[in-house]
């Protein structure tokens, strides 16, 4: 859908340009095919979490806020709850009820240009990669 691959491309882009040197015991990884797969990483040894995506916040498109859960709601109509519909916020709210370690977790949310059927980015988003992969990161260490 466009700007809303923005997560993957984040990840890719750190994986190619090997940012994860400079930060010890970090992992880029995508949970875009199935966020249930973030129960994996709600371990006792996991510190804290930046999840990245779009968000729909009313700012410049390409801005960019860093915010908590609970500072949210979803708005997200879904069927049922299933690997192939995703909503973090409901697999977040499934850990707590389910007693499962919940560390710190942040979001990213980044304002899209453009959400279309359609593989890319926009040039907004684009032209700006490189700064959300490091202000991504560097939030890790706060």
């Amino acid at each position: 859908m466009y700007d809303d691959s923005i997560g993957l491309r984040i990840i890719e882009h750190i994986a190619e340009n090997d940012l994860l040197n400079d930060f010890d015991q970090v992992e880029a990884i995508d949970l875009s095919a199935n966020v249930l797969n973030l129960f994996s990483y709600l371990a006792e040894t996991t510190e804290k979490i930046i999840i990245v995506d779009t968000a729909m916040m009313g700012k410049a498109p390409g801005e960019y806020v860093f915010f908590f859960p609970d500072d949210v709601v979803t708005e997200k109509k879904l069927q049922n709850f299933s690997t192939h519909e995703g909503d973090i916020l409901k697999v977040l709210k499934l850990a707590k009820d389910t007693h499962h370690n919940i560390p710190k977790i942040e979001f990213m949310g980044i304002e899209p240009e453009l959400i279309k059927p359609d593989c890319g980015l926009s040039e907004t988003l684009k032209n700006k990669i490189h700064d959300y992969s490091i202000a991504a990161l560097n939030r890790l260490s706060l």
